[in-house]
């Protein structure tokens, strides 16, 4: 997959200079990669199959919205993930830059001539049904494909992707929040996971037999509810059953946010390593214990319960084979 980005020391590397020819080309800010998003890409990928073009997505490596309002929204993906996404469902060329106030001010028609014509060589455009593009949003999908047509690329506009309500960004980034793993996955298509490098804790957990694998998310990523939950780990391309503890540790004094993982069975040095966590069902809220040994007795507990639901989850499946 041939990648060109805007990086976060905001070094353009090839983006000025870029002129690539005949794609199909998906545009929208994929922050969530949810189902309507996964369609739109799909759909440009299966029409430069069929027509002998290569497969492109346009997108930011910020939320847009984040700068237009000035506010704080939170990433459901990093970056690094939402390029592994895009790798697996077969895009050929990925193009991201930042949203900027000066980028604010590209008129929507320069936006078509200057990217969709002279930089992505765009044959075929497919974008999502509320998608606005150019200096204060004034480019919408009615004039994207009038500007299109007259510059002989064909646009597909996607339909809003419903299921119970409407699929978007801010719903699953609720949801996240608020701990509702198996909803957030109906909206994902996936179940909600992060992936990070494990750092050093405080040991407590090899001190009484539940070694943890710690992580940090940045201050620009959800954060799931606090409390306890039934996740697995991959390790080495392989998934492990495990249970994650989201926030802080009261029963040891501790209010400092972490995301802390024990994986069933794993007693090796994960230290300096890429895991990734996978979130399927909030178990319980935090709960400050009055010893140690509480502690323990629950996060036995913990254990059982997430052994009880994977051993039915892979009972389930193998009955419906």
């Amino acid at each position: 997959m041939e990648y060109y980005a805007q990086d976060e020391l905001f070094n353009r590397h090839d983006l000025d200079n870029l002129k690539l020819k005949d794609t199909a080309v998906a545009l929208g800010v994929f922050d969530a990669m949810h189902l309507g998003h996964l369609e739109i890409v799909d759909t440009v990928v299966r029409y430069a199959r069929e027509n002998g073009l290569r497969s492109a997505v346009y997108m930011f490596r910020n939320i847009p919205k984040s700068v237009i309002t000035n506010t704080d929204i939170k990433n459901v993906n990093l970056f690094k993930k939402r390029l592994r996404i895009l790798y697996d469902r077969g895009v050929d060329i990925v193009i991201a830059e930042r949203f900027t106030t000066d980028y604010m001010k590209i008129p929507y028609t320069e936006f078509v001539d200057k990217y969709l014509v002279e930089k992505f060589g765009a044959k075929f455009v497919c974008a999502g049904f509320n998608f606005h593009y150019g200096f204060r949003g004034k480019g919408n999908t009615e004039n994207l494909k009038e500007l299109c047509a007259e510059r002989g690329i064909k646009v597909h506009i996607a339909e809003c992707k419903s299921l119970d309500c409407p699929v978007s960004s801010t719903l699953i980034r609720q949801l996240i929040a608020s701990g509702e793993m198996e909803e957030a996955a109906v909206y994902l298509g996936r179940y909600f996971s992060v992936t990070r490098r494990v750092e050093h804790g405080a040991g407590l957990g090899h001190r009484i037999g539940f070694p943890t694998a710690n992580i940090e998310l940045p201050d620009f990523h959800v954060v799931p509810k606090f409390g306890v939950y039934i996740t697995r780990a991959k390790l080495n391309g392989k998934w492990h059953r495990a249970v994650t503890n989201v926030g802080g540790k009261p029963t040891v004094g501790s209010d400092k946010p972490s995301i802390e993982t024990y994986i069933f069975g794993h007693r090796g040095d994960l230290y300096g390593r890429e895991i990734e966590i996978e979130f399927r069902h909030y178990l319980r809220p935090i709960v400050k214990f009055e010893s140690i040994d509480g502690l323990k007795a629950q996060l036995e507990r913990d254990k059982r319960a997430a052994t009880e639901y994977f051993d039915a989850e892979e009972k389930n499946a193998a009955g419906s084979r």
